[in-house]
């Protein structure tokens, strides 16, 4: 594939787009658009990858198809809080100088990753459903249903075309926490008309459809109620629906619930702060819990990917230095396995096993639910849309081939892109060119 011409990104009005992270691959989610020499980025991830030292490395996006091609942002626009789609901005934010445009919970979030000593550039907060002219660019950011509060796909209106670039997203129609799919807009986008969907690929091999957070708050229920000891739950910090329902079934069984990680403890903390947990009667501190029979304790904790520094982790291992497991408790997997840490995840297990611990997980009791839209959800939202090509993005090679190969079913057409192919968009979604790209490992403390 040949290096694009100065045209093709400085003058013509395409519109082009080039993913710079987050295709063929999960994590380091970086996606460019164009117009006429105007550039800018839809969010700004890490990546994490495992070693064989059970450690994940991170890496975030390299800079030099922007360095090389003197391609400068106008911004940056984030759907979603999630760290795979803003876990890089503290590290090659300043040096793209521009705006962002967010949600005002990705904005608290992203605000606290910042370094307070250094001068950063400006954070704009956006209202969903009200557009935003950027240069050539008009953005509009619709509510959709995740795993986390206030995420959001984005309609771009740039010369003369209307693409939709999803973010993650799934249908619940009862998320328990935040707001619903914004159904009638996007209906409303389908009869205007949509021409190219840029889509989230992660669970698009997976028949059926989502299962709602309600659905995983009675499963969860179902399956804590019945244990005699002590229970211990592992999640996704960013869930907070996940936090709302463990508190409710904590207080519905007659337990107490304290947090371990840090991570989890700064996101409860976020979602109190933008008034999206309120749970009765919340958590108490792990100094409180220890104290109270094991039987009345509900510890949720960090590491269900079996990160060993993590608290999970720590607790398999026997050395965490607020809790220590003993036979007859109960570990709840409530989450799902990221592809790549089979291994870390299993020593995890094997380590609870040895101290005599109960595991219970997705396999065993609905107990989880994706984020990312298996195919019946893709059906639903793609009669909404009626666009004309299918872009799929988010996932590896075979996510990416089995959506598109969804997608042709549904009558779209479209091709499945590589980090750094340039994708002409002004007619039938075509290769033309290639940039370069990669991914840099950030040196961890």
């Amino acid at each position: 594939m040949p290096a694009p011409r100065f045209d093709q990104l400085h003058r013509q009005p395409g519109p082009w787009f080039v993913a710079l992270g987050g295709a063929g691959m999960f994590g380091a989610n970086f996606y460019l658009y164009g117009s006429g020499g105007e550039w800018i980025a839809i969010d700004c991830g890490f990546a994490l990858n495992a070693t064989p030292s059970g450690r994940n490395s991170v890496t975030v996006p390299s800079l030099s198809a922007l360095e090389r091609h003197d391609i400068k942002l106008s911004a940056i626009l984030i759907t979603h809080g999630h760290e795979d789609h803003i876990g890089a901005i503290p590290h090659i934010w300043r040096a793209m100088d521009c705006p962002i445009y967010a949600s005002p919970f990705a904005a608290r979030l992203i605000r606290a990753k910042l370094d307070p000593g250094l001068t950063w550039p400006r954070i704009h907060e956006i209202q969903p459903l009200e557009p935003i002219g950027i240069g050539a660019f008009q953005a509009e950011w619709i509510p959709v249903t995740h795993s986390i509060p206030e995420s959001h796909a984005i309609m771009l209106d740039v010369a003369g075309k209307r693409l939709y670039h999803s973010g993650d997203w799934k249908l619940d129609a009862q998320p328990v926490v935040g707001g619903l799919t914004a159904q009638g807009r996007l209906q409303a986008l389908g009869r205007q008309g949509v021409d190219v969907i840029i889509g989230d690929s992660t669970n698009a091999p997976v028949a059926g459809a989502s299962r709602t957070e309600a659905a995983v708050q009675n499963g969860l229920q179902d399956a804590i109620k019945p244990c005699s000891q002590r229970v211990i739950v592992t999640c996704f910090a960013s869930n907070l629906a996940r936090l709302h329902s463990l508190a409710e079934i904590a207080f519905d069984c007659g337990r107490y619930a304290a947090l371990l990680g840090r991570s989890l403890v700064n996101m409860h903390g976020f979602g109190r702060a933008q008034g999206y947990l309120n749970s009765r009667p919340g958590y108490i501190g792990p100094w409180e819990l220890g104290h109270l029979p094991r039987e009345q304790q509900m510890w949720i904790c960090t590491g269900s990917q079996g990160e060993p520094a993590a608290a999970l982790g720590r607790l398999a291992s026997g050395n965490h230095p607020q809790l220590s497991l003993e036979p007859g408790d109960t570990v709840v997997f409530s989450s799902r396995l990221i592809p790549g840490n089979e291994e870390a995840l299993a020593r995890i297990k094997q380590g609870l096993k040895e101290q005599g611990v109960q595991i219970i997980d997705d396999d065993m009791a609905p107990i989880h639910a994706s984020g990312h839209p298996p195919q019946e959800d893709l059906r639903e939202l793609y009669g909404w849309l009626k666009a004309r090509y299918l872009l799929p993005v988010h996932g590896e090679l075979y996510h990416q081939q089995a959506h598109m190969q969804f997608g042709r079913s549904l009558g779209l057409g479209g091709l499945v892109p590589n980090n750094g192919d340039l994708i002409d968009l002004s007619a039938q979604p075509c290769k033309v060119a290639e940039l370069p790209h990669g991914l840099v490992e950030l040196q961890q403390r």
